[in-house]
Protein backbone atom coordinates (compact mmCIF):
# COMPACT_ATOMS: atom_id res chain seq x y z
CA UNK A 1 0.00 0.00 0.00
CA UNK A 2 0.77 3.82 -0.83
CA UNK A 3 1.95 5.57 2.19
CA UNK A 4 -0.41 8.11 1.24
CA UNK A 5 -3.52 5.47 1.32
CA UNK A 6 -1.87 4.24 4.73
CA UNK A 7 -4.98 6.54 6.94
CA UNK A 8 -7.55 3.85 5.39
CA UNK A 9 -5.57 0.70 7.10
CA UNK A 10 -7.35 1.77 10.40
CA UNK A 11 -8.19 -1.42 13.00
CA UNK A 12 -11.07 -1.04 15.05
CA UNK A 13 -8.85 -3.10 17.62
CA UNK A 14 -6.23 -0.80 18.19
CA UNK A 15 -8.19 1.32 19.84
CA UNK A 16 -6.18 2.75 23.13
CA UNK A 17 -8.87 1.19 25.27
CA UNK A 18 -6.70 1.51 28.49
CA UNK A 19 -4.61 4.48 27.04
CA UNK A 20 -5.53 8.52 28.04
CA UNK A 21 -8.30 9.88 26.66
CA UNK A 22 -6.10 12.02 24.73
CA UNK A 23 -4.71 8.79 22.85
CA UNK A 24 -8.49 7.65 22.59
CA UNK A 25 -9.20 10.90 20.68
CA UNK A 26 -6.38 11.11 18.66
CA UNK A 27 -7.31 7.25 17.54
CA UNK A 28 -11.18 8.56 16.98
CA UNK A 29 -9.78 11.51 14.74
CA UNK A 30 -8.17 8.72 12.53
CA UNK A 31 -11.99 8.28 11.41
CA UNK A 32 -12.22 11.91 10.86
CA UNK A 33 -9.70 11.86 8.63
CA UNK A 34 -11.24 9.96 6.23
CA UNK A 35 -14.38 11.77 5.46
CA UNK A 36 -14.89 13.24 1.76
CA UNK A 37 -13.80 16.83 0.43
CA UNK A 38 -14.03 18.38 -2.72
CA UNK A 39 -11.88 17.60 -4.73
CA UNK A 40 -10.33 16.08 -1.88
CA UNK A 41 -8.80 19.01 -0.58
CA UNK A 42 -9.47 17.99 3.39
CA UNK A 43 -9.95 21.78 4.96
CA UNK A 44 -9.31 20.42 8.13
CA UNK A 45 -7.43 20.77 10.93
CA UNK A 46 -8.22 19.55 15.02
CA UNK A 47 -7.06 20.27 18.17
CA UNK A 48 -6.82 17.68 21.29
CA UNK A 49 -6.96 19.71 24.89
CA UNK A 50 -7.63 17.85 28.01
CA UNK A 51 -11.17 15.78 27.01
CA UNK A 52 -12.12 17.73 23.87
CA UNK A 53 -11.71 18.22 20.20
CA UNK A 54 -11.24 21.63 18.20
CA UNK A 55 -12.53 21.37 15.12
CA UNK A 56 -10.75 24.10 12.79
CA UNK A 57 -11.06 25.20 9.00
CA UNK A 58 -7.81 25.57 7.15
CA UNK A 59 -8.70 28.49 5.22
CA UNK A 60 -5.11 27.78 3.10
CA UNK A 61 -7.01 24.88 1.30
CA UNK A 62 -9.93 26.57 0.20
CA UNK A 63 -10.94 26.91 -3.56
CA UNK A 64 -11.51 30.80 -4.19
CA UNK A 65 -12.74 30.35 -8.32
CA UNK A 66 -13.74 26.82 -7.75
CA UNK A 67 -16.00 27.00 -4.21
CA UNK A 68 -15.89 31.29 -3.57
CA UNK A 69 -18.18 31.34 -0.87
CA UNK A 70 -16.71 27.97 0.75
CA UNK A 71 -20.13 26.04 0.56
CA UNK A 72 -18.53 22.52 0.18
CA UNK A 73 -15.78 23.26 2.53
CA UNK A 74 -17.96 23.57 5.12
CA UNK A 75 -20.03 20.56 3.63
CA UNK A 76 -16.50 19.05 4.21
CA UNK A 77 -16.03 19.56 7.84
CA UNK A 78 -19.56 18.68 8.79
CA UNK A 79 -18.95 15.46 7.17
CA UNK A 80 -15.75 14.74 9.50
CA UNK A 81 -17.70 15.57 12.50
CA UNK A 82 -20.11 13.04 11.46
CA UNK A 83 -17.62 10.52 11.22
CA UNK A 84 -16.23 11.25 14.46
CA UNK A 85 -19.33 11.17 16.81
CA UNK A 86 -19.66 7.96 14.83
CA UNK A 87 -16.43 6.67 15.80
CA UNK A 88 -16.74 8.07 19.49
CA UNK A 89 -20.06 6.05 19.62
CA UNK A 90 -18.23 3.00 18.93
CA UNK A 91 -15.82 3.19 21.30
CA UNK A 92 -18.32 4.25 23.95
CA UNK A 93 -17.38 7.74 24.24
CA UNK A 94 -20.03 10.36 25.58
CA UNK A 95 -19.96 13.79 23.98
CA UNK A 96 -21.16 17.56 23.77
CA UNK A 97 -21.44 19.56 20.63
CA UNK A 98 -20.75 23.30 20.45
CA UNK A 99 -20.95 24.87 16.73
CA UNK A 100 -18.73 27.58 16.13
CA UNK A 101 -17.95 28.93 19.67
CA UNK A 102 -15.80 31.73 18.78
CA UNK A 103 -18.52 33.15 16.45
CA UNK A 104 -20.23 32.41 12.54
CA UNK A 105 -16.81 33.74 11.09
CA UNK A 106 -13.86 31.99 13.29
CA UNK A 107 -11.89 29.20 12.02
CA UNK A 108 -12.96 26.91 14.81
CA UNK A 109 -16.44 25.34 13.13
CA UNK A 110 -16.70 23.20 16.47
CA UNK A 111 -15.60 22.50 20.22
CA UNK A 112 -16.73 18.78 21.20
CA UNK A 113 -16.27 17.32 24.54
CA UNK A 114 -15.96 13.70 25.13
CA UNK A 115 -16.01 11.77 28.24
CA UNK A 116 -15.92 8.22 29.16
CA UNK A 117 -19.13 5.93 28.46
CA UNK A 118 -22.31 7.26 26.08
CA UNK A 119 -25.54 8.39 27.46
CA UNK A 120 -27.54 8.59 24.06
CA UNK A 121 -27.27 7.24 20.60
CA UNK A 122 -27.67 9.85 17.99
CA UNK A 123 -26.08 8.00 15.06
CA UNK A 124 -27.16 4.88 13.03
CA UNK A 125 -24.46 2.11 13.62
CA UNK A 126 -22.35 2.79 10.28
CA UNK A 127 -19.02 2.55 11.69
CA UNK A 128 -17.79 0.00 10.07
CA UNK A 129 -18.86 1.85 6.60
CA UNK A 130 -16.42 4.66 7.10
CA UNK A 131 -13.67 2.47 5.58
CA UNK A 132 -15.15 1.25 3.14
CA UNK A 133 -16.99 4.57 1.46
CA UNK A 134 -15.66 5.98 -1.53
CA UNK A 135 -16.75 7.95 -4.48
CA UNK A 136 -17.24 6.09 -7.74
CA UNK A 137 -17.20 7.88 -11.16
CA UNK A 138 -17.70 4.40 -13.38
CA UNK A 139 -20.52 4.05 -15.10
CA UNK A 140 -23.49 2.19 -13.08
CA UNK A 141 -24.76 -1.12 -13.73
CA UNK A 142 -28.18 -1.12 -15.47
CA UNK A 143 -30.49 -2.86 -12.54
CA UNK A 144 -32.46 -0.81 -10.24
CA UNK A 145 -32.04 0.21 -7.20
CA UNK A 146 -34.67 -1.43 -4.88
CA UNK A 147 -37.44 0.96 -3.47
CA UNK A 148 -37.13 0.23 0.26
CA UNK A 149 -33.17 1.68 -0.05
CA UNK A 150 -34.14 4.52 -1.58
CA UNK A 151 -37.14 4.80 1.07
CA UNK A 152 -34.36 4.14 3.92
CA UNK A 153 -31.78 6.95 2.39
CA UNK A 154 -34.88 9.60 2.14
CA UNK A 155 -36.46 8.74 5.94
CA UNK A 156 -32.64 9.40 6.78
CA UNK A 157 -32.29 12.79 5.56
CA UNK A 158 -35.56 14.07 5.90
CA UNK A 159 -35.57 16.13 9.33
CA UNK A 160 -34.52 19.45 10.62
CA UNK A 161 -35.04 21.00 7.26
CA UNK A 162 -32.92 18.82 5.09
CA UNK A 163 -34.43 17.53 1.96
CA UNK A 164 -33.61 14.63 -0.36
CA UNK A 165 -35.58 14.19 -4.20
CA UNK A 166 -34.50 10.64 -5.87
CA UNK A 167 -35.41 10.56 -9.61
CA UNK A 168 -35.85 7.34 -11.02
CA UNK A 169 -37.67 8.51 -13.50
CA UNK A 170 -36.20 9.46 -17.37
CA UNK A 171 -37.77 12.64 -17.49
CA UNK A 172 -36.25 13.63 -13.76
CA UNK A 173 -32.82 12.50 -14.85
CA UNK A 174 -32.60 14.15 -17.54
CA UNK A 175 -33.74 17.55 -16.19
CA UNK A 176 -30.41 16.76 -13.85
CA UNK A 177 -28.22 16.03 -16.41
CA UNK A 178 -29.43 18.65 -19.13
CA UNK A 179 -28.46 20.92 -16.09
CA UNK A 180 -25.57 19.51 -14.88
CA UNK A 181 -24.25 19.80 -18.68
CA UNK A 182 -24.79 23.51 -18.78
CA UNK A 183 -22.89 24.14 -15.57
CA UNK A 184 -19.70 22.00 -17.04
CA UNK A 185 -19.74 24.59 -20.19
CA UNK A 186 -20.04 27.24 -17.92
CA UNK A 187 -17.17 26.43 -15.58
CA UNK A 188 -14.87 24.79 -17.37
CA UNK A 189 -15.17 27.15 -20.10
CA UNK A 190 -13.22 29.69 -17.54
CA UNK A 191 -9.76 29.60 -17.52
CA UNK A 192 -9.03 30.32 -13.81
CA UNK A 193 -11.50 27.46 -12.63
CA UNK A 194 -9.99 25.03 -14.85
CA UNK A 195 -6.67 26.11 -13.63
CA UNK A 196 -7.55 25.98 -10.13
CA UNK A 197 -9.48 22.22 -10.30
CA UNK A 198 -6.14 21.18 -12.21
CA UNK A 199 -4.07 21.97 -8.72
CA UNK A 200 -5.66 19.15 -7.07
CA UNK A 201 -5.14 16.92 -9.99
CA UNK A 202 -2.03 14.46 -9.25
CA UNK A 203 -0.87 11.29 -11.34
CA UNK A 204 -1.39 8.18 -10.40
CA UNK A 205 1.81 7.39 -8.95
CA UNK A 206 1.94 11.06 -7.02
CA UNK A 207 2.77 10.41 -3.06
CA UNK A 208 0.60 13.59 -1.96
CA UNK A 209 -2.14 13.30 0.66
CA UNK A 210 -4.57 14.97 -1.14
CA UNK A 211 -6.14 15.59 -4.74
CA UNK A 212 -7.19 13.39 -6.82
CA UNK A 213 -5.20 10.59 -8.50
CA UNK A 214 -5.81 10.31 -12.03
CA UNK A 215 -7.28 6.91 -11.28
CA UNK A 216 -10.43 8.79 -9.46
CA UNK A 217 -11.76 9.52 -13.13
CA UNK A 218 -10.50 6.21 -14.83
CA UNK A 219 -7.22 7.80 -16.57
CA UNK A 220 -3.85 4.85 -16.28
CA UNK A 221 -0.78 5.48 -15.42
CA UNK A 222 0.48 7.00 -18.44
CA UNK A 223 -2.90 9.52 -19.35
CA UNK A 224 -2.84 10.20 -15.20
CA UNK A 225 1.13 12.19 -16.38
CA UNK A 226 -0.85 14.37 -18.74
CA UNK A 227 -4.02 14.81 -16.98
CA UNK A 228 -3.12 17.77 -15.13
CA UNK A 229 -1.93 19.47 -18.03
CA UNK A 230 -4.67 19.29 -20.28
CA UNK A 231 -7.23 20.14 -17.69
CA UNK A 232 -5.54 23.28 -16.82
CA UNK A 233 -4.55 24.23 -20.36
CA UNK A 234 -7.56 23.18 -22.58
CA UNK A 235 -11.19 23.69 -22.37
CA UNK A 236 -12.66 20.62 -22.43
CA UNK A 237 -15.66 21.78 -21.15
CA UNK A 238 -17.78 19.78 -24.28
CA UNK A 239 -16.47 17.02 -23.89
CA UNK A 240 -16.71 16.47 -20.12
CA UNK A 241 -20.59 17.90 -20.40
CA UNK A 242 -21.45 15.01 -22.71
CA UNK A 243 -19.36 12.55 -20.63
CA UNK A 244 -20.96 13.22 -17.35
CA UNK A 245 -24.64 14.14 -18.62
CA UNK A 246 -24.60 10.66 -20.37
CA UNK A 247 -23.84 8.97 -17.08
CA UNK A 248 -26.43 10.96 -15.17
CA UNK A 249 -28.82 10.14 -17.59
CA UNK A 250 -27.71 6.05 -17.78
CA UNK A 251 -27.65 5.89 -13.86
CA UNK A 252 -30.63 4.50 -12.15
CA UNK A 253 -31.29 7.26 -9.83
CA UNK A 254 -30.30 10.66 -9.47
CA UNK A 255 -30.97 12.84 -6.24
CA UNK A 256 -30.50 15.92 -4.83
CA UNK A 257 -30.04 17.18 -1.29
CA UNK A 258 -31.44 20.75 -0.72
CA UNK A 259 -32.12 22.92 2.57
CA UNK A 260 -34.75 25.08 4.07
CA UNK A 261 -31.92 27.85 5.08
CA UNK A 262 -28.88 28.82 3.82
CA UNK A 263 -25.75 29.75 6.32
CA UNK A 264 -22.30 28.47 7.18
CA UNK A 265 -23.95 26.32 10.54
CA UNK A 266 -26.33 24.69 7.92
CA UNK A 267 -23.74 23.75 5.71
CA UNK A 268 -22.05 22.33 8.36
CA UNK A 269 -24.91 20.45 9.47
CA UNK A 270 -26.08 19.48 5.89
CA UNK A 271 -22.20 17.73 5.66
CA UNK A 272 -23.15 15.78 8.92
CA UNK A 273 -26.39 13.99 7.35
CA UNK A 274 -25.18 13.85 3.82
CA UNK A 275 -22.43 11.66 5.81
CA UNK A 276 -24.68 9.70 7.44
CA UNK A 277 -26.75 9.32 3.92
CA UNK A 278 -23.09 8.33 2.12
CA UNK A 279 -22.13 5.64 4.72
CA UNK A 280 -25.74 4.32 5.09
CA UNK A 281 -25.64 3.72 0.59
CA UNK A 282 -21.84 2.20 1.31
CA UNK A 283 -24.04 -0.08 3.57
CA UNK A 284 -26.35 -0.94 0.93
CA UNK A 285 -23.92 -1.31 -1.37
CA UNK A 286 -24.62 1.66 -4.08
CA UNK A 287 -22.10 4.02 -5.08
CA UNK A 288 -22.44 7.77 -5.19
CA UNK A 289 -21.13 10.22 -7.85
CA UNK A 290 -21.37 13.78 -6.53
CA UNK A 291 -21.60 17.18 -8.38
CA UNK A 292 -21.55 20.87 -6.52
CA UNK A 293 -20.96 22.43 -9.58
CA UNK A 294 -25.10 23.21 -10.62
CA UNK A 295 -25.24 24.28 -6.97
CA UNK A 296 -22.55 26.71 -7.57
CA UNK A 297 -24.46 28.95 -10.79
CA UNK A 298 -27.48 30.90 -8.95
CA UNK A 299 -29.27 30.42 -12.28
CA UNK A 300 -29.06 26.49 -12.40
CA UNK A 301 -29.81 26.56 -9.26
CA UNK A 302 -32.67 28.17 -9.26
CA UNK A 303 -33.69 26.22 -12.05
CA UNK A 304 -32.84 23.01 -9.67
CA UNK A 305 -35.21 24.53 -7.09
CA UNK A 306 -38.19 25.54 -9.05
CA UNK A 307 -38.44 22.17 -10.69
CA UNK A 308 -38.15 20.41 -7.42
CA UNK A 309 -40.32 22.49 -5.29
CA UNK A 310 -37.45 23.47 -2.60
CA UNK A 311 -35.62 26.39 -1.31
CA UNK A 312 -31.82 25.46 -1.85
CA UNK A 313 -30.30 22.91 -3.75
CA UNK A 314 -27.02 21.86 -1.77
CA UNK A 315 -25.95 18.56 -3.38
CA UNK A 316 -26.40 16.74 -6.76
CA UNK A 317 -25.64 13.11 -6.61
CA UNK A 318 -25.99 10.11 -9.35
CA UNK A 319 -26.47 6.85 -7.89
CA UNK A 320 -26.14 3.42 -8.85
CA UNK A 321 -24.36 -0.53 -8.38
CA UNK A 322 -20.94 -0.56 -9.44
CA UNK A 323 -17.57 -2.87 -8.40
CA UNK A 324 -15.93 -0.87 -5.45
CA UNK A 325 -13.11 1.46 -6.74
CA UNK A 326 -9.69 2.63 -5.04
CA UNK A 327 -9.84 4.79 -2.09
CA UNK A 328 -8.07 8.70 -2.82
CA UNK A 329 -5.44 9.84 -0.18
CA UNK A 330 -5.84 11.02 3.21
CA UNK A 331 -3.66 13.31 5.13
CA UNK A 332 -2.54 10.93 8.78
CA UNK A 333 -3.49 12.15 12.03
CA UNK A 334 0.29 13.37 12.94
CA UNK A 335 -0.84 16.39 9.75
CA UNK A 336 -3.37 17.34 10.67
CA UNK A 337 -2.92 17.61 14.65
CA UNK A 338 -2.07 21.10 15.70
CA UNK A 339 -1.44 22.55 19.22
Amino acid sequence: MMKNLAAWDVREEDFPSRGSMYDKLKFVLRYAVLAPSGPNTQPWKFSIKDSSISVIFDRSRTLPAVDPTHRTAYMSLGCAVANMLIAAEHFNLGYSVECFPDGIDADRIAVIGFSEGIAERRFPDLFRQITERHTNRSRFEEREIEPEKLQRMKELVENDGFRLDIMTDPDGKNRMAEILARAHKIQLGNKEFRRELASWIRPNTSDAYDGLPGYAFGYSDFESYLGKFIFGAFDTSWSRARKESALMRESPAAAVLSSDSEDKLTWVRLGVTFEKLFLLATEMDVRFDLFSQPVAIDELRGEMAEFLGVRYPQLLIRMGYAPPTRHTPRRPVELVLVE
